[in-house]
């Protein structure tokens, strides 16, 4: 089984380094921050248009937000060497596939490497649904969809929980922690 595994929302605690960033540099938005419950920047970051915070977040942040320094979920850096253990007596493939743009990609695979998230095979790219694998760990309710309808392998959407995706998990499998695809999805 191959096995497709998203970056940010799955891997990397990228919602919550926006927030803590917006915070430190921004302290006169720090009490307008909503809770997020999308990828739309403006649903949860009403002070800025979506230039506005694009540009925070992808220029003037990228290093510091998608960097090699930037910050892995807890429960994913406890959880894999127990998946990659588990992929690998079970002959499973472990496959990144990840959105990221051009100027991130090569950050994002120093943070990988750095916090010991080493893939079988590595794929960039917004078109997660043409990847060719059995199943994808997502945290994006759109890419989610996308990939269920879309998807080459005819995989199966996983749903990373977030607060971003409520409507998400009432449609697919759902997962609060890399290490339930050993016993839930598979077990």
């Amino acid at each position: 089984m191959r096995i497709g595994i998203d970056c940010d929302g799955v891997l990397r605690d990228l919602i919550p380094d926006i927030v803590g960033l917006i915070k430190e540099k921004h302290p006169e938005h720090a009490d307008k921050i909503l809770t997020p419950e999308s990828w739309d920047w403006e649903d949860w970051l009403p002070f800025w248009t979506e230039d506005e915070a694009e540009t925070f977040i992808f220029e003037e942040n990228s290093e510091k937000l998608f960097g090699r320094d930037s910050t892995p979920i807890k429960e994913a850096l406890e959880d894999w060497d127990i998946l990659k253990s588990w992929a690998i007596k079970n002959g499973h493939e472990l496959v990144l596939v990840s959105a990221q743009r051009e100027h991130c990609k090569d950050i994002t695979r120093e943070f990988l490497d750095k916090n010991g998230f080493i893939f079988d095979e590595y794929n960039f790219t917004k078109e997660k649904w043409s990847i060719d694998v059995d199943v994808l760990i997502d945290d994006s309710p759109e890419k989610l969809e996308i990939f269920d309808k879309r998807s080459v392998a005819y995989g199966r959407p996983i749903c990373m929980r977030q607060t971003w995706n409520t409507e998400s998990q009432k449609k697919y499998m759902t997962i609060d922690r890399l290490s339930d695809l050993t016993t839930r999805v598979f077990g």
